[in-house]
Parts: structure tokens; C-alpha cells; sequence
């Protein structure tokens, strides 16, 4: 063993001279200035209205970072036990910190606690482990619903312990969930069923609306839901190129949208997140990019490309806005979550 010692010791040796060299510094200091650097949209002289604040994949994401003998001992022996966020699609947020998002390509749920730096991954129900997580949302208790796709239920979690199973085999495919947390109430989308259905958290189905249709009030594989402060509920009705509103009864309150390339319409939308200003958040898969939308259908903001820097995505599923304005976004085909700050 003492020759693998010896040649550890020399590359510790080699690399720490190496990361003192001033070539090597300048290179750091010019890669921190750049990406210390706000990105804001639009850019000057418009008035910037969204901020990116953080992206994550993994737990050194929160400042937890392996140890330099930790990550030699990796390379050597070939393991890599990092975890990270595989393919994102929904995602929750308490606004203090405490972040949930379902990775339906790791079939687990990620918890990343920003305050505490903290994290967590958990996928044990009492069905099994999770199949694929697509759904997220949080009630005002704290309580954690998770729904899956292919398991056909809504997961309820306290902390990592699945608590109960909201659903039965009449779900075909749930995908989006959002909480009424006055009525305290949970809406489920069912893709396949293209409709919506309606649960008291406990479990009771109360009642659905929708079907299979162009007309008002009706869907063509619905994808996600949001709720706002006032109880009115936006369905993505993603092969119908729209947005839908709803009173919290099911009543048909308005639509917009199209299919289209202009930027106003829609070519995939999946995500919805309502801000505190009323203002409907739309992500679009395949033009990549997020529209923002007042109540009425008018277009105020379009951003992102495809692409791997700042406020660029490749397919962004489902989006969340918490109470203080910062938008989530899951940036599914990026492996990664990126953090923005609404600037009222």
C-alpha cells in the first residue's frame, strides 16, 4: 500500500502547487466575476422583471460540499454517490426554504432545505416505491401530496413517511395537483381521463369536471394546475394549445391560447404558476422558453431559450411560485432546477 500512498501524497502535492499558479487564479476569478453577474430579463434600457437566483442539481448545491479526500477517493475507486436531480417535473415550495420536486427519472422525491442546508430523497409508499412522481403540492400543514403517473394514486407524505393513498384505479393518469388550501380540497388532473378530479384531503372523492373535447370546458390530455388566492383553478390543456379558468366548482369561467409559433400561442405548454399579482406563468416545452400572461390572456413577458446557461431550458415541465414571488422551475432535459425572483 505504500506506493499508493506515495502516489496520492505527489498528486495532492501536484495539485496544489498547480491551483496556486497566477494563470490558474486569474482563471477563477474571471469564471467568479461572470457568474456573479445578475441575470435579469428584459435586458436595459427595459425595466428587468425576473431575476435568476440560484440553479441546483445536487446537495452541494446547498453549500454541503464532500470533503477533497472524499471526492479522490471516488476517482480512484470509480463510485460517485452523489445525488442528484435526474428529470424534474413538478415541484413545491413552503417559501421558507424547504423545496420538493418530484424526478420522475429518479422515481424519488428530492427535499432540498435551503435555511438548514439540508437534504433529503425519499420513495417509499405503501404501495411500493414510487414509479413515476410527477405532481407536487404542499397543504397548509405541511403535508406533502405527490401524485404518480404510472402507480395511478396521490402519494401523501409527512416528511419522508407516506401517510395515505388519495385515489383508486378509476384514475388513468394523474399528473398535476394543486391544493385549495381554504376549502382545503385537492385537484387532481387526469391526463388520460381528460378531466379533473376533486378529493377532500382526507381521501374523499367529491366530484370531476371535463371530458374529452375542444368546446369549453373541455380537454385534450390536460397537464398541470394552479390555484389562486382566490380559489380559481387554471388548467393547462396542453393538446388543445390552451389555458382554461375554472371557478373552484368547476364552473367555465374564460380561456387563451392557441396552437401556434407566434410567441402569444403555444406549441407544448405544460407548467402553470399564479403570482401575487394575478399574472398566469406558462412554460412552454418545446419553444422552451416561459410566457407570462395576465388574466385576461394578454401577453406582458416571454423568456428563455433552448440552451444550458441562465435562463435557458431544454423542455421546462412544471413550474411553482411561492408566497414571496420566486418562481421555480422544473428544467426537465437540463437535469436541474432553476430559482427566479419576480421583480414587481
Amino acid at each position: 500500500m505504500k506506493p499508493l500512498r506515495f502516489f496520492i501524497l505527489f498528486c495532492l502535492l501536484a495539485l496544489t502547487s498547480a491551483l496556486s499558479l497566477p494563470g490558474v487564479q486569474a482563471a477563477e476569478k474571471q469564471s467568479q466575476t461572470l457568474s456573479d453577474k445578475p441575470w435579469v430579463w428584459p435586458l436595459a434600457p427595459e425595466k428587468p422583471r425576473i431575476q435568476h437566483i440560484k440553479t441546483f442539481i445536487t446537495p452541494q448545491d446547498l453549500g454541503v460540499k464532500k470533503g477533497f479526500f472524499a471526492k479522490l477517493w471516488e476517482f480512484i475507486a470509480g463510485e460517485d454517490t452523489v445525488d442528484r436531480i435526474i428529470s424534474p417535473h413538478g415541484v413545491a415550495a413552503d417559501g421558507d426554504g424547504k423545496v420538493y420536486i418530484a424526478d420522475w427519472g429518479g422515481s424519488c422525491i428530492h427535499f432540498f432545505d435551503f435555511e438548514k442546508k439540508k437534504y433529503d430523497k425519499f420513495s417509499k409508499t405503501k404501495l411500493g416505491p414510487l414509479a413515476s412522481p410527477i405532481g407536487a403540492a404542499l397543504d397548509a400543514d405541511g403535508l406533502l401530496y405527490v401524485s404518480d403517473s404510472v402507480r395511478r394514486r396521490v402519494f401523501v407524505f409527512d416528511g419522508s413517511k407516506n401517510k395515505r393513498v388519495i385515489g383508486d384505479d378509476t384514475l388513468l393518469r394523474p399528473t398535476g395537483i394543486a391544493v385549495n388550501r381554504t376549502e382545503k380540497t385537492l385537484y387532481v388532473v387526469d391526463t388520460r381521463g381528460h378531466r379533473v378530479e376533486i378529493f377532500d384531503l382526507a381521501g374523499k372523492r367529491l366530484f370531476s369536471f371535463g371530458s374529452r373535447g375542444a368546446g369549453d370546458g373541455e380537454f385534450n390530455f390536460p397537464t398541470h394546475v394552479a390555484i389562486d388566492g382566490q380559489g380559481d383553478v387554471y388548467v393547462v390543456d396542453t393538446l388543445n394549445f390552451r389555458v382554461q379558468i375554472f371557478d373552484k366548482a368547476g364552473k367555465f369561467l374564460s380561456k387563451f391560447g392557441g396552437n401556434g409559433t407566434s410567441i402569444h400561442d403555444f406549441i407544448k405548454p405544460k407548467g402553470i404558476a399564479v403570482d401575487s399579482e394575478g399574472h398566469l406563468w406558462v412554460s412552454d416545452s418545446l419553444r422552451n422558453s416561459i410566457q407570462v400572461f395576465d388574466r385576461q390572456g394578454r401577453l406582458l413577458l416571454i423568456f428563455g431559450r433552448m440552451g444550458i446557461e441562465r435562463g435557458q431550458f431544454n423542455v421546462p415541465a412544471g413550474l411553482f411560485m411561492d408566497g414571496k414571488d420566486r418562481l421555480y422551475v422544473a428544467d426537465s432535459y437540463n437535469y436541474r432546477m432553476q430559482m427566479f425572483q419576480h421583480l414587481k
